[in-house]
């Protein structure tokens, strides 16, 4: 059994209302960066946690409070969420400070592939920072009806 966690981008979480429905159906489906678990491989998910946002001076000691609420249920795996690896400006520094904290702890660098890591990053920065009046969420890009200011892409 692979006991695995996820980390995910806060802004992603908080701001713009993911629900990390993405991840969690790829790790069912074992798509993705889930594919390296073998089919009669249970996979246990321990919890999600999210990162403190940014920009935070006191990221590196908050991230490691956040992975040891996993680390102490026999974590084998913690996943960092798409968003964190296409949009997170810390990814390495995260990855440094529980690596030097947890070395058994595997880390990788993903959950679901989405279709285009430059749109992603376009997409959600419209979420957190809207040209057109309407509310709009994570779900938009999920669903491919996002709308910006003048068709913009």
């Amino acid at each position: 059994m692979a006991r695995i966690g996820i980390l995910t981008c806060s802004n992603c979480i908080q701001e713009a209302n993911c629900a990390a429905v993405v991840c969690l159906g790829d790790m069912r489906k074992r798509r993705g960066f889930f594919e390296r678990y073998k089919n009669e491989e249970k996979l246990d998910l321990i919890g999600i946690i999210n990162c403190a946002g940014c920009p935070t001076l006191a990221a590196p000691e908050k991230i490691i409070k956040r992975v040891k609420a996993l680390a102490e249920y026999r974590l084998d795996a913690l996943h960092f969420a798409f968003c964190m690896v296409a949009l997170c400006p810390f990814l390495k520094k995260f990855q440094a400070v529980i690596n030097d904290t947890y070395p058994e702890l595997e880390i990788v660098l993903g959950t679901h592939i989405p279709k285009d890591k430059k749109q992603f990053r376009k997409n959600v920065k419209e979420l957190l920072c809207p040209t057109v009046c309407e509310i709009q969420d994570m779900n938009n890009i999920i669903r491919g009806t996002l709308k910006k200011k003048n068709g913009q892409s």
